[in-house]
């Protein structure tokens, strides 16, 4: 057993140097300081390693590191000393491997949950602090949940948002964090609302627009809300909806569940229903079982698997999610479920005018 996690703990420090040397540079010209290391690249040592280094204050001065090291569900038993002295030999090489103070890594153990256990609290203690991406500022959470507020695979599909909502009216569901949300605030959207059934998550994602100087009450909206409700009620029209919904989710909130497997054809129908002329609907899942299919889009549109693109580089787990970019058919081509161009016309010119207001 001792040999047999000292070869491990090899294996895993030339697979930890090997991709630090590589990602450090990319993380520097991106100007990313969060990012995974690791994802169970080699079979028996089933972990997730994130690094993350704390916003610096001056130019050229080196913030704290910090290492979050996810362990999954094994898919054989082990006692649960045998795990701890395994992990505790890993701790260690991490530490040795990366020269990360071992009170600066973080162990927890990520089971397949479901509904709003995946963000259950883990304790009292705090271990907050501001990362930065793409020049962006988030406010990441290392101690209290297993997630800790800025999922990494999604960057380049953000970076896309950024790049392509200017002057635009951006609808963010399932928003969590708000990460999309300030993204698309940078990218100078004419509009931002982000929704969420979570008052936590949406307070966080206030602060998040809050450290990127982002406090235009009249531009940026946070609706507490459930998603299927705000889109039945909700009047509006959007450039871009971005939809990126758990896999399963029993709120209490809520008297109904959602199983994205399930109910993806009518969320991405009520999407599409809300998208404006030339409206881009991307949805994404991190569910492997789901069967998507074109034919059961809303008539009239079309979708594009844009999943290659959106896989970032410090990911080699190439199946970490799947997008699509939805819109309807034709280069010039109308939402077919607005009524009439004239309509439509009349709602561009104040898109605020049929808000409904879902805030709490």
């Amino acid at each position: 057993m001792e040999n047999k996690t000292q070869y491990q703990c090899e294996l895993l420090k030339n697979r930890l140097v090997k991709r630090y040397k590589h990602l450090k540079k990319w993380a520097k010209r991106s100007n990313i300081n969060c990012y995974r290391l690791y994802d169970k690249d080699i079979p028996e040592i089933p972990l997730a390693i994130d690094l993350y280094e704390t916003e610096t204050s001056m130019p050229g001065e080196i913030g704290n590191f910090y290492v979050q090291v996810a362990l999954y569900k094994r898919p054989y038993e082990k006692s649960e000393e045998e795990e701890t002295l395994w992990l505790n030999a890993i701790k260690n090489q991490i530490s040795s491997s990366l020269s990360v103070p071992l009170g600066n890594i973080i162990i927890k153990t990520r089971l397949q949950q479901k509904g709003e256990n995946q963000y259950e609290k883990l304790g009292n203690e705090k271990l907050e602090f501001i990362v930065k991406e793409h020049g962006l500022r988030f406010l990441v959470n290392l101690s209290d949940y297993i997630d800790t507020g800025l999922f990494f695979d999604h960057r380049p599909l953000r970076k896309k948002v950024q790049e392509t909502c200017s002057k635009k009216s951006v609808l963010n569901l399932f928003c969590y964090t708000g990460a999309f949300s300030v993204y698309a605030a940078s990218g100078k959207a004419k509009s931002v609302t982000s929704v969420d059934l979570s008052k936590k998550y949406l307070e966080w994602a206030k602060k998040n627009f809050k450290l990127n100087g982002y406090q235009d009450e009249s531009k940026y909206q946070f609706v507490a809300s459930d998603v299927k409700t705000f889109l039945l009620q909700d009047t509006n029209y959007y450039d871009i909806i971005v939809l990126d919904p758990p896999t399963f989710s029993n709120s209490k909130k809520t008297e109904t569940t959602l199983d994205i497997n399930r109910d993806w054809t009518e969320l991405v129908d009520l999407c599409c229903k809300r998208l404006s002329e030339n409206g881009i609907l991307y949805f994404s899942t991190n569910s492997r079982k789901i069967h998507f299919e074109e034919e059961k889009l809303p008539l009239g549109f079309v979708s594009k698997d844009i999943t290659d693109s959106t896989i970032p580089e410090d990911f080699r787990n190439m199946k970490i999610h799947q997008a699509w970019e939805i819109k309807a058919h034709g280069e010039n081509s109308k939402n077919p479920d607005l009524e009439t161009k004239k309509g439509f016309s009349e709602f561009s010119k104040n898109p605020q005018e049929s808000k409904t207001e879902f805030r709490y």
